[in-house]
């Protein structure tokens, strides 16, 4: 009889024990699922940002590209303008000759 009361007792500990060690599995595995998500989430901002750093490094190397054309169209445009009032002083000094 006692080994029978001690046997209950240890039963119901074991079933008491495995109910709270179930939900605290699951738990686990949940939290498990939810780590590879985040793994997977930081991998691809961690992806994105480096092309977002290559964009940009390429961005400005172009920029500097075209600021640099530009520049060299300003000074044509600029010498060009200096041409035209150059040609038209001498247009207005040939049709008159005290301005």
């Amino acid at each position: 009889m006692p080994s029978s009361l001690v046997d209950a007792v240890l039963l119901g500990a074991l079933v008491l024990t495995s109910a709270c060690v179930l939900p605290m599995y699951l738990k686990l595995k949940r939290l498990d699922r939810i780590q590879a998500e985040y793994g997977r989430a930081f991998a691809q901002t961690s992806d994105a940002l480096r092309h977002a750093g290559e964009t940009m490094r390429s961005f400005a190397g172009e920029g500097r590209e075209i600021l640099v054309a530009l520049e060299a169209k300003i000074e044509e445009a600029r010498a060009t303008l200096a041409d035209l009032e150059a040609g038209r002083r001498a247009l207005a000094t040939a049709r008159d000759p005290r301005a």
